[in-house]
C-alpha cells in the first residue's frame, strides 16, 4: 500500500484521506515488517532492541521446535504436580 489512511472527524466524504507526507524512513520496508526507526535512538537503545530481537528469535526457535502433542504432554504433566488447591488441610485435633 503506498500511501497511508487516517480517520479523520467531521464530514463522511473526508473520513478516509490519504496521508503523502510520511518520510522515506517511516514507511515499511517489506509487508508485515515494522518500520525501522534507529535514527532517533541512542546507542544503548539499539544494543537493548537488538537484544530484545536475538533473544525474541531464540524464544520462537525453541517454540517451534516442539511439536502441540510434546507442549500439551509438558503442560498436563506441570498440572499433575502441582497441588490440589481444593483441599482442606488437616490442622489441629478432629
Amino acid at each position: 500500500m503506498s500511501s497511508f489512511w487516517r480517520l479523520t472527524g467531521g464530514n463522511t466524504a473526508s473520513l478516509l484521506e490519504p496521508v503523502e507526507d510520511l518520510k522515506e524512513g517511516d514507511k515499511l520496508d517489506e509487508p508485515g515488517q515494522a518500520a525501522h526507526h534507529g535514527d532517533h535512538l541512542t546507542p544503548a537503545e539499539k544494543r537493548y532492541l537488538e537484544q530484545w530481537e536475538k533473544i525474541d528469535l531464540q524464544r520462537m526457535a525453541k517454540m517451534a521446535s516442539k511439536s502441540h502433542r510434546d507442549r500439551i504432554h509438558e503442560f498436563n504433566q506441570y498440572l499433575a504436580n502441582l497441588t490440589e488447591h481444593y483441599d482442606i488441610p488437616k490442622v489441629g485435633p478432629g
